[in-house]
């Protein structure tokens, strides 16, 4: 069981700009087709509009700190990029992006920041490294990150942040000591099933498309409308977890009837936008 991967044959962070923009545009998508989040919200307009007015002037929010002092906090693009990055990789923190986009647009930072319990930490588009990734993401062919091609990969309002990850990255690995580590096609006879949720913005079904080319064994599971870690964020995993269950038992190549169900069920059960 392989729940939220991707081939190693599929640049995966390379291609993140496109990736968050396609989820991104889903929700948006989504939004639109519900009357209640069309009604009020225009997220796609919106994130547009943000980005623009943060890039000419970064937004000044005054936070009460500590002992009953304020301090000031300063928004960039690239961090509120990143912020919306966060909340796309999953169904459930997604949904709430509509309204606080709208909030955003209108200029209620102080407000959005104080109902999610924002930090600085939050609104920062960088943090500490691990070495560990540093170490995959200079070795592995399938990690490694280009900024001279990631507008390239296609237009997004993202390809900022992932610019600015792959110069960091670029920096990073010109000193870091690394060998040349995992790359190339898996080929295997082993049975494996794929979960991908469709609105994961890291490891959609698109990276695991080509699987079945070299791995005749292999099932591909599209699980509707969830991000990242399908069987931890699924609305109702139940008949995903019964289906992996019974997979791993019997221990051969998975029949496609019971994921079919399963996902056509879950089709119905999208998490909600909440109400306005």
């Amino acid at each position: 069981m392989l729940d939220s991967g991707s081939l190693l044959s599929v640049p995966l962070y390379q291609q993140g700009a496109v990736r968050d923009q396609q989820t991104f545009d889903q929700i948006a998508s989504r939004c639109a087709a519900t009357p209640a989040c069309a009604r009020s919200y225009h997220p796609a307009a919106d994130l547009a509009a943000i980005v623009t007015r943060l890039n000419a002037h970064p937004a000044q929010i005054t936070l009460p700190g500590p002992g009953g002092q304020h301090q000031t906090l300063t928004v960039t693009a690239l961090a509120f990029l990143s912020f919306i990055e966060g909340n796309l990789g999953e169904a459930q923190t997604a949904v709430e992006l509509p309204a606080i986009l709208h909030a955003l647009a209108l200029g209620q930072w102080s407000q959005v920041i104080a109902r999610l319990g924002l930090t600085t930490a939050d609104l920062t588009p960088a943090g500490p490294t691990s070495l560990q990734d540093a170490t995959i993401k200079c070795s592995d062919a399938w990690a490694a990150m280009n900024p001279a091609t990631v507008p390239q990969q296609g237009p997004s309002l993202f390809a900022p942040i992932i610019t600015a990850q792959a110069q960091w990255m670029h920096a990073l690995c010109s000193a870091w000591p690394h060998d040349p580590g995992v790359s190339g096609t898996v080929r295997s006879t082993v049975p494996v099933v794929f979960l991908n949720g469709t609105a994961d913005n890291t490891d959609p079904p698109a990276n695991v498309a080509g699987a079945t080319a070299t791995m005749p064994n292999a099932l591909l599971v599209p699980v509707p409308g969830t991000g990242h870690w399908t069987l931890a964020n699924a609305t109702n995993p139940g008949c995903l977890l019964a289906a992996t269950t019974a997979f791993i038992q019997v221990g051969q190549p998975a029949s496609p009837a019971p994921w079919t169900a399963c996902t056509r069920a879950l089709a119905q059960e999208l998490v909600p936008f909440p109400a306005p």
